[in-house]
């Protein structure tokens, strides 16, 4: 009788993970609430393998191929999400780091005075050839130089700051590009939904041997939570739980939708461009996602390619939430993969060694 309730319940889980496998290829401006699915994926992923092994273990060995058939299927999700090994190097190499950097914490949110000196420490560390950031902030006047100052700091020759907003001509935020390579061109992406504070940049850069790129860095909406939306997913209780349900699942479908709105304008730009492109930035959205399927089409993943474990770029309590990446034309390949974990911005900077 136990063996039948574990079989019903295998064949639902093994459905599941197919069904949230090809929702990421559904726009959420059809049907926005199948984009939900993708958050779930990792635990149903990780419940089929459960499955597999309690009927390896069991009698019953033939129902192994109801949670395998169910992960052949879904196996291009499951690269996006967990990954064992790595591949092959190439010669000539190109290193470019991507971080959020949640304004170099400005409105200290972290809690440490030290967070913006020790987030200029963990760059020069690593001292990538191409830097790209996503949620900067800068001041023409006053402490956060940090234009200025991560320019002479870290010796960089060329930059591209994309501004989103300005006041009082001193204060300034976006998304900003730092290049040992000369910049030959760039260009900025104006999204036709969304806030005015996310946006799309890119440059074109010359690499050894006369090879031209092209550079993005993308920062697409995120769901625009606030700290009561936080406290109310962590306690979930108290009379104000409809109201505050139901806000925070508007703000999810406006995000949703903005942001494979905002997805399609990425590839649009990608695929008129003349050279090969790799694309970094925050994308506020998991690989099982159709704003990550637009972006990555007919492009590779650093991560599937180089990538160890579950890859987790978000810092909060899930270990599964990748949602920082750096996709590539296949004319480049990967020498190395690292997501560098900390507690300095809510996101995790990654660091890309690109063989050409």
């Amino acid at each position: 009788m136990f063996n039948k309730i574990v079989l019903i319940f295998n064949v639902f889980i093994a459905f599941a993970l197919i069904l949230v496998h090809y929702s990421a290829q559904v726009n959420p401006l059809s049907f926005w609430p199948v984009a939900f699915l993708g958050l779930a994926y990792p635990i149903i992923l990780i419940m089929n393998v459960l499955f597999l092994i309690y009927w390896i273990w069991g009698k019953d060995k033939k129902y192994i191929l109801i949670s395998l058939i169910a992960m052949l299927v879904s196996w291009d999700s499951n690269k996006v999400i967990f990954q064992l090994s790595s591949k092959a190097q190439t010669a000539n190499e190109i290193s470019i780091m991507t971080w959020n950097v949640k304004n170099f914490d400005y409105y200290n949110w972290s809690g440490n005075e030290n967070a913006r000196s020790e987030m200029f420490a963990l760059i020069k560390e690593h001292r990538p050839e191409i830097l790209c950031l996503q949620e900067f902030y800068t001041e023409d006047k006053g402490k956060f130089k940090n234009l200025k100052e991560l320019k002479k700091e870290l010796n960089y020759e060329y930059q591209y700051f994309a501004k989103t907003y300005s006041i009082d001509n001193n204060r300034h935020w976006g998304l900003v590009m730092f290049s040992d390579y000369e910049i030959i061109n760039t260009g900025k992406l104006v999204f036709t939904e969304g806030t005015r504070l996310n946006t799309c940049m890119y440059m074109d850069i010359e690499l050894e041997g006369n090879q031209n790129t092209r550079i993005y860095n993308v920062h697409l909406q995120s769901n625009q939570f606030s700290s009561e939306d936080y406290k109310f997913l962590s306690a979930l209780e108290d009379d104000e739980s409809n109201s505050s349900a139901k806000k925070i699942i508007q703000k999810l479908k406006k995000g949703y939708i903005n942001r494979a709105l905002q997805a399609k304008q990425v590839l649009e730009s990608r695929l008129e461009s003349p050279y090969p492109s790799i694309i970094c930035g925050d994308f506020n959205d998991t690989p099982i996602s159709y704003a990550y399927q637009t972006i990555s089409e007919n492009m590779q993943d650093a991560f599937v390619q180089k990538g160890v474990g579950f890859g987790k770029t978000f810092d909060n309590p899930s270990p599964f939430l990748r949602i920082d990446y750096a996709l590539f034309h296949p004319f480049f390949s990967i020498n190395d993969y690292e997501s560098i974990s900390n507690e300095l911005s809510d996101h995790y900077p990654i660091v890309v060694k690109f063989g050409y």
